[in-house]
């Protein structure tokens, strides 16, 4: 029971139908459903469960992430993205059908020299101008021979786009172009659009792609938005009015005084702050939305509180509900007033957010 009236409302038919407009997107290529950083905020157990049916496989950042899935009965393959770092893990990796994408030579030959991996899968992270995991071209070859010649299965040669969000990026060009003839020398299979890729890039979206951002309902192109993008908005961030006050002009809300009042003011206390996840830094120009308008925020965000004006409706009262973000007001509109991104928000969300699930 959780008596604070905040709440991220998860809708999980929103979470399928973003994942099934990936498939669309690439109809010849699998998706692998990235779930890492709890899901980015939306819970990767639940998320996980109700996507198993759909998906060939999850990906998320480092094993601890795969093992709560496991715990959970989740058995579809789950890929690391960050590899792994030990024997340890490689033989986890193996006896719990982890596949570890490997982006170092430390990995790779620690692998090599590992026995009883003949079945595991794992993928090969190349650096083809991202410059922040991966091994160059010329490295990933080398090993590329070496774990064939060591595993029953070839490695899925992966890579990640720098500037995936641009359409007509020369350097995008070039990284599609060094996989590509890589993977096709060894004749592996590619892994390389992310989100933005499978709208810009059409022709990297092969092989395994990674949809990550898009599966949350969050536009991962700048300047378009998820409606725009056939996408569904999976999570709702709302709060309730606790308190309402009548202030003067001139009169200051918050701490330091960063807000003042050019006339008389309506301010609603809200019951969430940046210990929720709504961000500190935020300027005056982010909103909520009740009663079917919009209502800007003022003063310096508290750790619990959050101060908004609510002059223009009369009506506001003590237990309205608030929309924080959701349907009305876009996450990223919320991380762009705060000089951040949709994914920075979403990935703040913790325990002491209750997340209400929605399954039809």
């Amino acid at each position: 029971m959780h008596y604070r009236p905040t709440r991220a409302r998860i809708n999980l038919p929103a979470i399928l139908h973003n994942y099934r407009q990936a498939s669309h997107l690439a109809p010849k290529a699998r998706q692998v459903a990235v779930i890492k950083a709890d899901a980015y905020g939306h819970g990767a157990v639940e998320v996980a469960k109700y996507l198993a049916p759909h998906v060939p496989a999850f990906a998320v950042a480092f094993i601890d992430e795969a093992l709560l899935l496991r715990s959970a009965g989740i058995q579809k393959p789950v890929l690391i993205l960050e590899g792994v770092n030990s024997a340890e893990e490689l033989k986890l990796a193996q006896q719990s059908d982890l596949w570890p994408m490997l982006h170092s030579a430390n990995q790779v030959d620690g692998l090599l020299k590992s026995d009883g991996l003949d079945d595991l899968q794992c993928w090969l992270k190349v650096d083809t101008g991202m410059h922040r995991l991966g091994l160059n071209p010329v490295e990933a070859q080398s090993w590329a021979d070496k774990l064939g010649r060591k595993l029953n299965k070839k490695p899925v040669l992966a890579s990640h786009f720098s500037c995936a969000e641009e359409f007509h990026s020369e350097t995008n060009k070039h990284q599609m172009q060094q996989l590509f003839a890589l993977a096709a020398h060894l004749d592996c299979e590619v892994s390389l659009a992310n989100s933005a890729a499978l709208y810009t890039l059409p022709g990297a979206a092969v092989g395994w792609n990674r949809p990550g951002i898009m599966l949350y309902g969050c536009s991962p192109i700048p300047g378009k938005t998820a409606a725009e993008m056939g996408l569904q908005v999976a999570m709702q961030v709302t709060s309730q009015i606790i308190a309402l006050r009548d202030i003067e002009a001139g009169e200051t809300v918050g701490y330091n005084g960063r807000w003042q009042a050019s006339q008389k003011s309506r301010i609603a206390t809200l019951a969430i702050g940046y210990a929720d996840g709504y961000p500190r830094l935020t300027n005056s120009s982010s909103e909520v939305y009740l009663h079917g308008q919009r209502a800007q925020v003022v003063g310096t965000v508290s750790m619990d509180m959050l101060a908004v004006d609510v002059s223009h409706l009369p009506q506001a009262a003590i237990g309205d509900e608030v929309e924080i973000w959701g349907q009305h007001i876009p996450v990223t509109e919320v991380a762009g007033h705060a000089n951040t991104i949709g994914y920075e928000l979403l990935t703040r969300i913790n325990q002491r957010m209750p997340r209400i699930y929605q399954h039809d």
